[in-house]
């Protein structure tokens, strides 16, 4: 059965609001300004200083709720809505914030509780986060259901549903949900973060990454947003975009452990192993309830020569999860580096039998074999030179795949490894690496590759489209260039792009 966790919202601190000299009602005119802005740290601040004056100010009080419920905040909530109790009886809308507050708070049976009788789709929604808090899919679903039939407002509700369907591995339904809560209102923060959550989940990574943009644009302060967002910046190969914004989460918000962990991730990718091994040091109890969290440690601290410190955390791992492939390939690694190398080929041995190992875990597995006096090492090198087509396939997925998402160092790694062990060069795998590689900026080595290609598949409108915008934008041949794309603009007349890149070129 699949564990659920509620669904919160966590807080930024807000910048201080030069509130003297303004008077109650115009701190109050101003909060909500701000509050209607996402700008909640900066409503709470004007809310509270406010009710300093008019402590039982009802408006004041409901607004002050509802920005600590937007901050995560469920105990500041619940103070102010205590506050308003008398009116409960008579706005259920009061006592759905209060059940609210008690979900953010981890009280999910006295926020059911408080919702018995209220059949608002709001009100379902709220059930069905405390039922998924409880642990207790089937009533989730059930709450769930009743709220599309309930009167009310539905977007949060299908928001909420979305995010359900994507817990239960249903990523169609997840989508249609998510798509029908940012119709109804398309700058909902839920809708758009379950949208972001909904498309990694299908490989979408630039899909993925306009919705966390537009969440974190809409809503500055809100961490979960800022996190989504850098984490696919750091998918996406744009690790300064990814840094900048992760030192901002880090600032707001410094014990976060998803923000340590991204930080720490993004520096295992910039080779900054004593960066990573510092972040994650302090973080002895994350580390060892996380398996992810555990790799990236280990990883850094096999880079750092800390051999047996890596050995300690990676072979727990492996044993309990045997099938995780890049923690066994590491900790192969590991025994390598302390000489240990039967255990290391016992290690690797189930990898580099596979048909789809990859060159780097065979030249593991020779290195291993060798130094263990094991006859497999000749093996594992002739396969590590000319691997399996069943690699190759899964490599070209994998390179095709990084392209569409735009992942460009990625589909250069995979596209140049097929291309450095293919019996004889294909002209497609030597265009899309051209692609990518001018995606990098790396223009000149780009038209090499390209120039390649076409010497293979002289007619495709796809090798002579790249071939020819490179010979364009490096001014190395302006005139074959343009022949080129004028040509694969009469192959291919429907193609926007050709069409495009040939005005380009006609107009330099």
């Amino acid at each position: 059965m699949k564990k659920f966790k509620h669904f919160a919202l966590v807080a930024l601190a807000g910048t201080a609001l030069a509130s003297c000299g303004l008077e109650p009602a115009e701190k109050f005119a101003r909060a909500q300004e701000n509050y209607a802005a996402h700008a909640y740290s900066d409503a709470r601040l004007d809310l509270e200083s406010a009710l300093q004056d008019l402590p039982g100010d009802a408006a004041m009080l409901e607004l002050l709720a509802r920005t600590q419920i937007a901050l995560g905040d469920g105990e500041g909530a619940m103070q102010a809505l205590e506050k308003l109790q008398s009116q409960w009886a008579v706005r259920p809308e009061l006592v759905i914030l209060a059940a609210e507050a008690d979900i953010l708070r981890g009280r999910f049976d006295p926020a059911l509780t408080k919702l018995e009788g209220i059949e608002t789709a709001n009100a379902y929604r709220v059930k069905a986060l405390a039922m998924m808090g409880k642990d207790q899919p089937d009533l989730a679903l059930e709450a769930l259901q009743k709220g599309e039939n309930a009167t009310g407002e539905k977007a949060d509700l299908q928001a909420t549903f979305a995010r359900f369907e994507l817990a239960q591995g249903n990523l169609s339904a997840a989508r249609e949900r998510a798509q029908s809560a940012l119709k109804s209102n398309p700058t909902l923060l839920d809708a758009l973060l379950v949208s972001g959550e909904v498309n990694i989940a299908r490989n979408r990574l630039p899909q993925a990454l306009e919705h966390y943009e537009k969440a974190n644009e809409t809503y500055p302060e809100n961490l979960a947003a800022m996190i989504g967002r850098a984490a696919v910046l750091g998918d996406l190969g744009r690790l300064d975009e990814a840094g900048e914004l992760l030192d901002r989460a880090a600032s707001a918000a410094p014990d976060n452990i998803r923000v340590v962990h991204l930080k720490a991730r993004l520096a295992v990718e910039q080779g900054k192993w004593e960066a990573a091994r510092s972040l994650l040091q302090s973080q002895e109890a994350a580390v060892r309830a996380s398996p992810a969290m555990q790799l990236t440690y280990a990883t850094a601290l096999l880079r750092l020569g800390q051999v047996e410190q890596a050995r300690m955390l990676l072979s727990p791992l492996v044993d309990r999860n045997p099938g995780m492939r890049s923690s066994r390939s590491l900790l192969a690694e590991a025994q390598l580096a302390s000489g240990d190398s039967a255990n290391a080929l016992k290690t690797i041995r189930p990898i580099a039998e596979r048909p789809d190992a990859s060159p780097q875990e065979l030249d593991v597995a020779t290195k291993a074999a060798r130094n263990a006096g094991d006859p497999s090492a000749s093996r594992y090198a002739a396969r590590a030179r000319m691997p399996a087509p069943e690699w190759l396939g899964g490599e070209l997925a994998k390179a095709d795949s990084a392209l569409r998402n735009q992942q460009w160092k990625k589909a250069v790694e995979s596209y140049e490894a097929i291309n450095q062990r293919s019996r004889k060069p294909n002209p497609m795998v030597l265009n899309n690496l051209a692609y990518a590689k001018s995606q990098l900026g790396e223009k000149d080595a780009a038209l090499d590759f390209a120039l390649e290609a076409l010497k293979l598949a002289a007619d495709n409108p796809s090798v002579m489209d790249t071939a020819g915008w490179l010979l364009v934008e490096t001014g190395r041949d302006k005139g074959r260039g343009t022949a080129l794309l004028r040509k694969a603009s009469q192959l291919e007349p429907d193609n926007t792009g050709i069409a495009r890149r040939l005005t380009a070129a006609e107009r330099s």
